[in-house]
Parts: structure tokens; C-alpha cells; sequence
């Protein structure tokens, strides 16, 4: 199943012709995670207690395309980019595609990049973007089509709180 899925980092054009997503760099996977370390030490309770959270490298998947020089040169540069925005897609009730879910980061360091190539297959990436904050959000979608509520979060490493 194909996934409609749009990077768009600051500076850097992808070769996605999709009209609301010109220029994005087309996804074909992307992974996160976040983790909360439990403390050596327990509360006076007998309770966990929290260390500082643990945020994974936003790795994305995609094939080689106009981005990949730029992507392995600003890598190797170790240049800090401002920003840059994730966006998942997905077909509604009407057959409209509806933005269902979105990751914003800033000040993005693309931390490795593994390019890789099979037989028979063009060159396909690995892409772990670090960062200093990040938002999620996600737009429920309505039974007869179309997008409703959402719901938000965001968390700054640096400062360790809640955006």
C-alpha cells in the first residue's frame, strides 16, 4: 500500500509535483519514538520516578531524488536547519485526501543518512532528522468526509517542557 507522506525541510526542494505538496520530498516510510527512562532512584511512595524523556532521531524513507546531493552535504556540514514539516495524507469519506497528521520540527540537524541500492532498484535513503522541538498534531476525520477536531502537543528538548 502506497503511503502519501511530504517532508518539507527549509531550503532543501524535493521532486514531488502533488499540488499541495510542490517541491516536498516524497516519503515512503517514516519512524519516531519517544522514550521516558525510569529513575534508578523511587519516589518516598514506592513509585517510578521520571528521568528526562528520550526523543528518537524523525528517520524518514525515500528514493534518491533531487534533495539527496543537498541532504548528504548539509550532513556531512553538521548545518543546524530552522525548520522542517511532515505531513500525512489520506483519503476521506468523499474521496478527497485530507491532512490526518502533522510533525513539526526546528532546528533540525540531518544526524546519518544510509543510502542503499538493491538489484533491480534505484538508490533508496534512510534520513534521521534530529531536532530541538517538535509538535504533533492530528485532524480527526468526520464520518461523512472531511476533516474535524484535532488535537495537539509538542515537547522542547532543550528546555525539557511542554511546548
Amino acid at each position: 500500500m502506497a503511503i502519501d507522506v511530504y517532508l518539507q525541510i527549509d531550503g532543501i526542494k524535493g521532486e514531488s509535483t502533488d499540488d499541495k505538496h510542490k517541491d516536498w520530498i516524497e516519503c515512503t516510510a517514516v519512524t519516531w519514538g519517544v522514550k521516558q527512562p525510569r529513575s534508578a532512584t523511587a519516589s518516598t511512595g514506592g513509585g517510578h520516578t521520571a528521568e528526562r524523556c528520550e526523543h528518537e532521531e524523525v528517520v524518514i524513507d525515500k528514493l534518491a531524488d533531487l534533495s539527496s546531493p543537498v541532504l548528504l552535504q548539509t550532513c556531512s556540514a553538521g548545518k543546524t536547519i530552522p525548520k522542517a514539516k511532515l505531513e500525512f495524507m489520506r483519503a476521506d469519506g468523499q474521496g478527497e485526501r485530507i491532512k490526518y497528521f502533522e510533525i513539526e520540527l526546528e532546528n533540525v540537524l540531518i544526524g546519518a543518512i544510509k543510502p542503499k541500492v538493491e538489484e533491480g532498484a534505484i538508490i533508496q535513503e534512510k534520513v534521521g532528522l534530529k531536532f530541538s522541538k517538535i509538535k504533533w498534531k492530528y485532524t480527526q476525520q468526520k464520518v461523512t468526509g472531511g476533516a474535524g477536531g484535532n488535537t495537539s502537543g509538542g515537547w522542547d528538548l532543550a528546555a525539557n517542557k511542554i511546548v
